[in-house]
């Protein structure tokens, strides 16, 4: 599963231990409306791509292409 760096930002400040735990702070986060709304489309693009994540799966991080 390849993140993009926003995603993987959120992903360092949400992360809770384990995939369910970080989850269900995420979701949380996203509910209660805590985090910046900036952030709210790379919050809910994390939880989409976490949500189908399978034990094993790797989790990558992509770079932008430079153009």
């Amino acid at each position: 599963m390849l993140l993009t760096v926003k995603e993987m930002e959120v992903l360092c400040i949400f992360y809770d231990g384990t995939l369910s735990s970080t989850l269900d702070l995420l979701r949380h986060a996203e509910a209660e409306g805590t985090a910046p709304p900036s952030r709210a489309a790379d919050i809910n693009s994390l939880i989409e791509k976490l949500s189908k994540v399978k034990e094993g799966d790797n989790i990558c991080l992509a770079f932008d292409s430079e153009e």
